[in-house]
């Protein structure tokens, strides 16, 4: 009983010593110095120490650069897209590159305008129609605008040589071309003309000739050729070629065939004044830049000798950049589209129609969507057309084709609807006052100028 009293005697001891150590440490705690405390690791990091996520990781929204609406973005990569309609315009300023050949640019068409009125040039039409887009056009031969589009420095594309626009298509480089105009090549000289070929109605006799009289006379008979990829220099070779010689070996005989590597206007600037102080030369061109340089002034020893022939025709074309090509991601394909619209629209086509016949007494181009969908109807012209510029399913030129075969045509939208390929409701006041036209020596086309378009002011003669 001693020993158990004892024992818990000893207990409560320790239990008050106990309770008097904690109340002293409190005690010490609370109310003495506060001693540096040891930093010791913590596995959550101090919000004072380690900056927001949220201000480091991601940029404030006015850092960010403004998004690119949809003008600008590229179409769906796949294998079956579905088609889009109609471009729907945004209000996004954009930019717009189309690659041009001279002669579009040249005659102030685009965007120069004539006596430097641009009031009736596309740029500006365009432009006041959709003001968020600019159009910066960039002049140089067929072949060196479609270089230009390969490597992703243009949009899209005007030119005039089908051939060379074939293998654009094929290449995988442009989809949805649409032809939008024409007109005629012409050759001209000397109003002297000494190789004697001025209204001969076929081409090939014509520059059989021109070469004989310049085999006889080299320093009176002279031609100039542009000889710069353009498609005005594609049409030449193949003219020679027609008339039985080859343009290499042409190129050779530098005593009357002079090589410029220049555009038309300024080839045609050379040929006024002739070589070396020599006489005028004889070179080709087309329609609209003669036109425009005579009016102007700059070609005064020049006339126009040989027009109107099938083997002188000239089609221009718009082609919009392949943005599933991998180096032409970037085409601006939306703006493009909503500008290859515009060109084939009845506005566009009637800017085409009136351009420069104030100035000149005639077109410099012809709009072709009339011609097409049936609103001036010429069987014969169109017929021209589709033999020249036309491709077929198997990728050739060829009359049984169409503008643009199915397997070029990419989100086209309307494009190649009912009111640009067939007969179509279109009021357009086309008017025509180009010469007579001759299809090879079996047919001559009529057209009274200055008049609208109608069945009745067209007639083929058989000659």
């Amino acid at each position: 009983m001693k020993a158990t009293i004892i024992a818990a005697i000893v207990l409560i001891v320790i239990i008050v010593s106990g309770i008097g150590a904690y109340a002293a440490y409190n005690y010490s705690q609370n109310n003495g110095p506060q001693p540096t405390p040891t930093p010791t690791p913590s596995p959550i990091p101090s919000p004072s120490v380690t900056p927001s996520p949220s201000l480091t990781a991601s940029p404030t929204p006015t850092a960010s650069p403004t998004p690119t609406a949809s003008p600008t973005a590229s179409p769906s990569p796949s294998p079956s897209p579905s088609p889009t309609p109609s471009p729907s315009p945004t209000t996004t300023p954009t930019t717009l590159t189309v690659a041009t050949t001279t002669s579009l640019h040249d005659t102030g068409l685009e965007d120069t305008g004539i006596d430097g009125n641009t009031a009736g040039t596309i740029k500006a039409a365009f432009q006041a129609k959709y003001p968020w887009i600019t159009v910066n056009f960039v002049a140089a031969g067929t072949g060196a605008a479609i270089a230009q589009a390969q490597r992703g420095d243009a949009d899209m594309i005007l030119v005039h040589s089908p051939s060379q626009e074939l293998t654009f298509l094929t290449g995988r480089y442009g989809v949805d071309r649409k032809i939008i105009a024409y007109n005629f090549f012409v050759i001209v000289g000397p109003a002297n003309d000494p190789a004697h070929i001025s209204g001969m109605t076929n081409v090939s006799l014509a520059l059989q000739t021109l070469y004989a009289a310049a085999q006889g006379s080299p320093s009176t008979v002279q031609w100039v050729t542009r000889n710069d990829g353009s498609g005005t220099a594609t049409a030449e070779s193949n003219l020679w070629k027609g008339a039985g010689f080859t343009y290499a070996t042409l190129l050779t005989q530098t005593s009357w065939f002079h090589s410029t590597g220049q555009g038309m206007g300024a080839s045609l600037q050379v040929a006024n004044n002739g070589i070396g102080g020599g006489p005028s030369c004889y070179i080709l061109s087309d329609t609209g830049t003669y036109l425009a340089y005579s009016k102007q002034g700059n070609i005064p020893q020049l006339t126009i000798e040989i027009q109107g022939q099938q083997a002188l025709l000239n089609v221009y074309s718009a082609i919009i950049d392949d943005t599933r090509n991998a180096n032409l991601t970037a085409t601006n394909f939306n703006a493009a589209l909503t500008f290859v619209n515009y060109l084939v629209s009845d506005e566009g086509q009637q800017l085409i129609a009136n351009f420069g016949t104030s100035n000149y007494g005639q077109q410099l181009f012809t709009p072709f969507v009339p011609l097409a969908s049936g609103t001036a109807p010429n069987a014969t012209l169109l017929s021209w057309i589709q033999g020249y510029a036309y491709i077929n399913s198997t990728n050739q030129i060829n009359a049984n084709g169409n503008e643009c075969p199915a397997a070029f045509r990419y989100n086209a939208g309307t494009l190649y609807s009912a009111t640009y390929d067939t007969l179509s409701a279109q009021n357009l006041n086309v008017q025509i006052s180009i010469p007579n036209h001759y299809s090879g020596d079996q047919q001559q086309i009529v057209i009274a100028p200055p008049s609208t378009y109608s069945q009745s002011n067209v007639k083929v003669n058989k000659l």
